[in-house]
């Protein structure tokens, strides 16, 4: 391809592009001091909610955490790695008084307290979800996916209206699987589908009050959740061959995204799915088709 300058119409060639500096005023658009994430969903250090409590934390918000009542020694070993005003309360999105009682334990510590930011990282199936085929799984099962994976963001969301503060961001955590056949995913793939509909249901009807909803669409990353997963090693393997970018996503790469989901840097983005994944989302003919 050969380049031709454009020409004035003197013939002239034109000036150089002029560069231009856009200065941000003010440091309070580029960080979160003083800002209080509700972090559902930490289960180890491998988990993606902890390296997003490890990046809001350096952009200087506070943390509240909920977890898991069977994670709490995991939890009580993370926290001295987190900042020392970080709180946890437990809750268990399957039982709904538990979600209310997260709440009331939270304001009783912190009375008053708003939730600028809300991170929904929760996410399980029963294990015959993955073992049979899903044609003849029971309705149970199917019902516990859904309520904890999907269903539990809108949980979330009512019981916490009240403590959310102006302009509030919730991000949650989604697949690819929710628009495409993925193996072994399974039933996981309908409660994603299931999950990216809330987001835009629960996004068109807070944005008028200015709240914010959005998902990340993560690659896969080995984390305790997806080491229940058949056939996980070799997802891995496929998407670090095919990806533009030619190598697997990690904790950090999602954290990084959902920082700036939080931060007024994004105060115009909701009801979106923003994928963090390589660029594996936008092939569709694997280049290692023809090996």
């Amino acid at each position: 391809m050969i380049s031709v300058p454009l020409l004035r119409p003197n013939g002239q060639e034109p000036p150089p592009p002029q560069v231009i500096t856009v200065v941000i005023m003010g440091d309070s658009i580029l960080k979160l001091d003083g800002k209080t994430a509700l972090v559902f969903g930490v289960a180890s250090e491998e988990s993606i909610a902890y390296a997003i409590c490890k990046s809001l934390s350096s952009a200087g918000c506070n943390l509240v955490l909920g977890f898991q009542p069977r994670f709490r020694s995991r939890i009580q070993q993370l926290l001295p790695t987190l900042p020392k005003n970080t709180q946890i309360h437990p809750i268990d999105v399957n039982m709904p008084d538990s979600i209310s009682d997260f709440y009331k334990s939270w304001q009783a510590e912190s009375p008053d307290q708003k939730a600028n930011i809300v991170i929904h990282a929760i996410g399980f199936a029963p294990r015959e979800a993955f073992d049979r085929n899903l044609l003849f799984v029971d309705s149970d099962p199917i019902d516990t996916a859904l309520r904890i994976s999907a269903h539990s963001l809108q949980s979330i969301l009512r019981s916490g209206l009240p403590h959310l503060a102006p302009a509030s961001s919730t991000i949650t955590l989604t697949y690819a699987a929710s628009t495409r056949h993925v193996p072994s995913y399974g039933l996981m793939s309908i409660a994603k589908a299931a999950l990216e509909a809330w987001v835009r249901e629960i996004a068109a009807r807070l944005g008028p009050d200015g709240h914010r909803v959005n998902a990340i669409s993560a690659g896969p990353i080995k984390t305790l959740a997806a080491s229940g997963i058949p056939g996980f090693e070799g997802i891995l393997d496929h998407v670090e061959r095919n990806s533009p970018l030619r190598r697997n996503i990690d904790q950090m790469d999602v954290a990084g995204a959902a920082t700036w989901l939080a931060s007024p840097l994004s105060s115009g983005v909701t009801a979106q799915v923003i994928h963090v994944d390589g660029g594996y989302s936008s092939t569709m003919v694997p280049e290692d088709v023809n090996r």
